[in-house]
């Protein structure tokens, strides 16, 4: 019985991609998805899906004339909405000029399925089953030298019970440009796929902030794969806060020399959460540097996850590579987990790594309790001024604000 229950979705999946052509990329991609990943794979060991793969679930058929009210947040932001996994253009602002969208043909399909294959993505869950189930793939275009102080807000929503939602983003930065991104993922379906690729040319510089707020009832496994060239720069960060089960996971490879990359991110998570941040970054070329500063709150019976790899190829000299993980747990009951990993293959490096977990210091929370804080404010305090030390270092001051309340709103979430 266990074994029909696990195949089911990927029988749903087959299913779905009947109505394309043979040869479709569709068929490719689902062909490759024969099973969800296995427990005791090493990468999947500390989020499993066990439950997931019980549930019944079939890919979402997108309803584009479907009535739903998209609300921006962030003030002169270009808002671009995807709804369902689908792109819709009725509900987003007009791109300047110097920035393109498009929807990929299938050509276009093809190639971006070919690359996505050379990446470790490869056999990624999310890779397969949302280039079988996506409306559309569809590709943002930033010309060469390309700058603006307008950012982009990317807001994903809608889902629906027993429904999996499938949103594939290609982004494509030319030589010189620059460009601010801000995704919101707000689902309230079963399971969403997000899948995204990210090139950044030689000189171009990438900021992007990813929101992750889905309904508590939601699993949500996304994918990003980021391809860095000569001089490129790619500062990340990553808020988590919603969803029963969210893994974010991030691949970056370092393709130029005398690139540099911040993958930054935080967690807050409580009752029976599961928040993962898992990355892996491929220094394949000299004189790179890739910094990770993760931070977790964990109240309630809830658990976290962080996995960062960094690999350092033989060529790959004066490489900077650090991660630091640092957990504070409020509930006697929650656990986190910590793997950093070092993989290195070249003699003149700086590589790094540590991790922390614990509770709040007893003798700052005394302090504060002596001086006339009740000792629950004594601890919202300790605890907000630790996410907005990363915070502060990780976003540009315009969005800091912005930012401190999202995280602020999901730590006082858990703390009631």
């Amino acid at each position: 019985m266990r074994l029909k229950q696990n195949n089911e979705y990927i029988h749903s999946i087959q299913n779905y991609v009947q109505a394309f052509e043979k040869n479709s990329f569709r068929h490719i991609a689902s062909n490759a998805f024969s099973k969800w990943p296995d427990p005791l794979e090493e990468t999947w060991r500390l989020s499993r899906l066990g439950k997931l793969t019980r549930k019944k679930i079939e890919p979402i058929h997108s309803d584009f004339k479907k009535n739903i009210r998209i609300k921006a947040k962030i003030k002169n932001a270009i808002c671009l909405s995807f709804v369902d996994g689908a792109y819709r253009e009725d509900l987003s602002d007009e791109l300047p000029v110097g920035i393109s969208l498009h929807q990929l043909n299938e050509k276009e399909c093809l190639s971006f399925l070919s690359k996505i294959k050379k990446t470790n993505l490869a056999n990624h869950p999310s890779t397969n089953s949302s280039l079988s189930c996506t409306p559309s793939i569809i590709k943002i275009n930033v010309d060469a030298h390309f700058s603006s102080n307008r950012l982009i807000e990317i807001i994903y929503s809608g889902g629906m019970d027993n429904k999996s939602v499938h949103p594939v983003l290609y982004i494509e930065l030319k030589k010189s440009s620059n460009l601010s991104i801000v995704e919101r993922f707000n689902h309230s379906g079963t399971l969403i796929m997000p899948l995204q690729l990210i090139e950044i040319g030689e000189l171009a510089s990438l900021k992007s902030v990813k929101i992750f707020d889905d309904n508590k009832t939601t699993y949500n496994l996304s994918a990003h794969s980021v391809i860095l060239s000569d001089k490129s720069n790619y500062n990340s960060f990553s808020l988590i806060k919603g969803s029963e089960f969210t893994r974010s996971e991030t691949h970056a490879e370092f393709k130029g020399q005398h690139a540099t990359m911040n993958l930054n991110g935080v967690y807050i998570s409580g009752g029976d959460q599961h928040h993962d941040l898992t990355t892996a970054i491929y220094h394949n070329h000299p004189n790179c540097t890739s910094k990770q500063i993760v931070r977790g709150v964990l109240g309630g019976e809830s658990t976290g996850v962080f996995q960062g790899k960094v690999r350092v190829a033989p060529d790959a000299q004066k490489t900077d590579g650090q991660q630091m993980s640092k957990v504070i747990l409020v509930s006697d009951k929650a656990s986190a987990n910590a793997k950093p990993e070092l993989e290195i293959y070249a003699d003149d490096v700086v590589c790094a790594h540590g991790a922390t977990v614990g509770e709040l210091d007893d003798d700052e929370l005394f302090y504060l309790n002596s001086r006339g804080i009740p000792l629950d404010k004594a601890r919202e305090i300790l605890i907000i001024a630790f996410l907005e030390d990363i915070i502060t270092q990780s976003v540009d001051l315009s969005l800091h604000d912005f930012i401190f309340t999202e995280a602020k709103d999901g730590l006082l979430s858990i703390l009631k």
